[in-house]
């Protein structure tokens, strides 16, 4: 019996949702306005008593309204945080209630487009949520299934987003190939080994297809906290000096880059721990304005800025941003030199993951894989398709959409499961 059925790539940075069902094709879903991503955002307005997500929620934060913005939530599936809660104006919410929102919006949205009930799903999952911890990773899994579940989704089937991704390929070949699935998205970096052939379009099980699977917990937001930590956060102090031969403490700077860490460097205890150590400062000016960013909350807006930064890296060799709605007069110049500092070492294990899934997972050598399909927002980074290029001389480098490759190819999964 066909049913109505649909697929989620709930990402760190951006989320996206396919959708189909009896007389509808599977197809995108406009998820805000006419947009069919949206930002993993959710912004607590308590300043009028509203919640608001994706695009809307980071404009309402970047107007300045009073309240609590939160980014990269799927960050805390696997993690401690997932038990915690946060302070939203008078009253506390724990992390999987603010991930059940997310997810119940992104599910109501797609609904109100399609005019009919969804209770099938596909949900995509990276091969990795937790590295080298199979329990985390477990639970990870086992917490967002859970959290689907409470906003009204009765049958769940996860599959991994880079399978999903060649799922998404495999609709535009023609004959059968060895294809090395690339997903860098904003928390994790996957890899597939597939057999893709046109007549496989429609089977119903895939599995002896995947040759192999991995991930790496490194994606675009550890990009940004990179690339924050070289550049924006040494004009906050970050490796400065304090009396004694002393140097500033790491772990508030690496704090502010990290999108889901962000809030914590806006409690009492954090601003009384940065203003202790002031007077002990060789640079003073430094933490001064390191301490107006958190007393006026712009850690968002600051790590935006670095992302936009580094998005923009990939077409130019330089790129200055004006910050100087965060503080007068700060203009921050970022280089290619800069992004390059920042990422190389990451962008060195995201390779080398790539080529220990061909040979030690499928048992291949790089010249039998036909092409690279590669998907995800941080694909286009300087240097980094060269580097595969290097690896794999004889692939096709092919690209799918960087942000909704996936979620179609959960659709097309969802459609094989339930249609």
């Amino acid at each position: 019996m066909t049913q109505n059925f649909c697929g989620i790539d709930f990402g760190t940075s951006n989320s996206a949702m396919s959708a189909g069902g009896p007389g509808l094709a599977t197809a995108l879903v406009p998820l805000e306005g006419e947009h069919v991503t949206m930002p993993s955002a959710v912004f607590f307005n308590v300043e009028e008593g509203h919640t608001v997500f994706g695009r809307g929620g980071m404009q309402e934060y970047l107007t300045g309204y009073e309240g609590r913005l939160m980014r990269s939530l799927k960050s805390i599936l696997g993690s401690q945080l997932i038990e915690e809660s946060t302070q939203i104006g008078l009253k506390k919410i724990n992390f999987r209630q603010i991930i059940g929102l997310f997810v119940e919006h992104i599910k109501t949205r797609a609904e109100e487009h399609l005019d009919f009930s969804l209770e099938n799903v596909v949900m995509g999952r990276p091969v990795r949520f937790v590295d080298d911890d199979d329990g985390a990773d477990q639970r990870a899994e086992d917490e967002l299934r859970n959290i689907a579940m409470a906003q009204g989704f009765k049958n769940i089937v996860f599959e991994y987003e880079p399978l999903a991704a060649a799922r998404d390929y495999e609709s535009t070949i023609t004959k059968e190939e060895l294809v090395l699935v690339f997903d860098i998205g904003g928390g994790t970096s996957d890899f597939s080994v597939v057999r893709l052939s046109p007549e496989k379009r429609s089977g119903d099980d895939r599995r002896k297809d995947i040759l192999a699977n991995a991930g790496v917990h490194i994606g675009g937001t550890n990009f940004d906290q990179k690339l924050s930590l070289q550049t924006v956060m040494h004009d906050l102090g970050f490796e400065s000096g304090l009396e004694g031969d002393l140097i500033m403490p790491n772990t508030p700077y690496i704090n502010l880059s990290t999108w889901h860490l962000i809030n914590t460097m806006y409690t009492q205890k954090s601003l009384s721990h940065i203003r202790s150590m002031l007077p002990h400062a060789q640079s003073p000016e430094l933490l001064q304005r390191f301490l107006h960013v958190l007393e006026t909350q712009r850690g968002h807006e600051l790590v935006g800025e670095v992302e936009e930064a580094k998005i923009a890296l990939s077409s130019s060799e330089n790129v200055t941003r004006d910050l100087s709605h965060i503080e007068k007069s700060w203009v921050k110049k970022f280089t290619g030199a800069d992004l390059q500092r920042a990422i190389s070492n990451d962008i060195e294990k995201i390779v080398d993951t790539a080529r220990q899934t061909v040979e030690n997972g499928a048992g291949l050598k790089a010249e039998n894989i036909d092409a690279i399909f590669m998907t995800g927002g941080s694909t286009g980074l300087p240097g980094f398709a060269h580097k595969i290029a290097a690896m794999f001389p004889q692939a096709r480098i092919q690209y799918g959409d960087k942000f909704s490759s996936v979620a179609k190819g959960l659709g097309l999964a969802a459609e094989e499961y339930y249609g």
